[in-house]
């Protein structure tokens, strides 16, 4: 698994490459009104678009991952309850319920 895992990141790496050397075109990038940044390759800006996208999703798994990891918490602190009522259920004498029957009929 360990060569696979290798293998994947030497091909995404070598597209990098290829994307950024077949992009090397200079281009302006306007960031802000009346400020102009200096000439830069064309694959800096698409790249750095490609991070910064990453990393909000990222930060969107992440909590969506703190909500499940609560969600869980919240769920087997509930089944431990419930587990907890059923054998104190399960170990009540059933001669008290016929009693409290008979006391009604």
């Amino acid at each position: 698994m360990n060569y696979v895992n290798t293998i994947v990141k030497a091909a995404i790496l070598i597209y990098i490459v290829l994307f950024a050397v077949s992009n090397a075109g200079e281009t302006t990038v306007v960031l802000f009104p009346k400020y102009l940044a200096p000439k830069i390759p064309l694959f800096v800006p698409i790249l750095g678009a490609l991070f910064v996208g990453g990393i909000v999703v990222a930060l969107g798994f992440a909590t969506e991952h703190m909500r499940f990891k609560k969600e869980l918490k919240n769920t087997r602190r509930n089944l431990t309850r419930t587990e907890e009522e059923l054998q104190r259920l399960r170990t009540r004498p059933l001669l008290q319920d016929s009693d409290n029957l008979k006391k009604d009929s």
